[in-house]
């Protein structure tokens, strides 16, 4: 078995996995230890003869891409992802990655200080692509990650603004010279929208009194009711804007002027949480807040249930001791 270095930077794989009678196998990589990979695979043929699956791991993720991913909404993140994990595992021959292989990229990225969530994502996608690929056919074998557990999540807390803040908020928004920063903050407030989702409102999406958000994170478009005060707001905006201007940093610098503090990576979010707190604590049902913030899973939105005003009271009315001197 041989391993060159080519002029050009790659390696040439040239050996006969038969013997010297047997059939020349000449493959190049960009590495040395694909090579190593792509020989280990070869080697580990069964007796059966049957061909053994040699694509690298960035050849499935484009066969995916090319067959499935393009067609997500977040194709192109997606395909990136994909990519930098191929490559930070050396790209090996996709049916040759095992949970071990995994494990070990996983472990060096939480070292390396990324949360538990971003790296469960990344498995998720990863595991997924593989399980498409079957679905469809362009491999022959099972998910090599089916078995791996997802990292455990601490939940984060869930930080909105009181009234109070949310009048310093809107004092420190008055000092902005954006002027479609109040807007969009409105409609964030009034309706619970992603910050994206409101910036991209235009008039067309202002009907029947309410706004229809489009092309979300779910693929799902929905519908919320305004109040006739913020619809006007709004439509009266529209009629001299043709559409809102990015204020992401705009708000930022509202919010930090305002001196108002929130948890940790939920700064515009921070609206969302806030209308979805006070829809709740305000006697607003679950399966409503469900369908206006557009979760596609209850468990996301029984986040805010604690806050509903009569939560678990009944924990109070049955326990042994009050119940009893009740009956007594």
């Amino acid at each position: 078995m041989s391993i060159k270095k080519q002029e050009n930077g790659s390696y040439l794989l040239n050996f006969r996995p038969n013997g010297v009678k047997g059939k020349q196998v000449k493959i190049t990589r960009k590495t040395k230890q694909e090579c190593l990979n792509l020989q280990k695979s070869i080697l580990s043929e069964g007796s059966s003869g049957q061909k053994r699956d040699i694509r690298t791991l960035l050849q499935l993720i484009q066969l995916w891409f090319d067959s499935h991913g393009m067609s997500l909404k977040s194709a192109m993140d997606t395909k990136n992802r994909l990519n930098f994990i191929a490559e930070s595992l050396n790209n090996p021959v996709a049916q040759t990655l095992n949970p071990e292989l995994f494990i070990k990229y996983r472990s060096s990225r939480l070292n390396a200080g990324l949360s538990p969530a971003t790296l469960n994502r990344e498995y998720s996608t990863l595991s997924a692509m593989f399980n498409e690929l079957e679905r469809m056919g362009f491999i022959k074998y099972k998910n090599p990650l089916i078995h791996i557990r997802k990292l455990k999540v601490i939940p984060t807390e869930l930080g909105y603004l009181t009234q109070d803040e949310i009048k310093l908020l809107y004092a420190s928004i008055e000092k902005s010279s954006n002027y479609s920063l109040f807007y969009v903050v409105q409609i964030c407030l009034s309706t619970g929208a992603r910050w994206g989702e409101a910036e991209r409102i235009r008039s067309k999406n202002l009907k029947n009194g309410g706004v229809e958000f489009l092309d979300t994170k779910n693929g799902k478009n929905r519908f919320v009711p305004l109040s006739v005060q913020v619809h006007l707001d709004l439509s009266n905006y529209f009629n001299a804007h043709r559409k809102f201007d990015s204020c992401y940093s705009a708000f930022r610098s509202a919010l930090e002027r305002s001196g108002i503090v929130t948890a940790t990576g939920q700064s515009a979010h921070v609206l969302r949480h806030t209308f979805a707190s006070h829809f709740i604590m305000n006697g607003g049902n679950i399966l409503t807040l469900q369908k206006i913030l557009g979760h596609s899973s209850l468990n996301v939105t029984t986040r805010y249930s604690h806050l509903a005003p009569d939560f678990l009271q009944e924990a109070i009315i049955y326990n042994p001791l009050e119940f009893n001197k009740k009956v007594t």
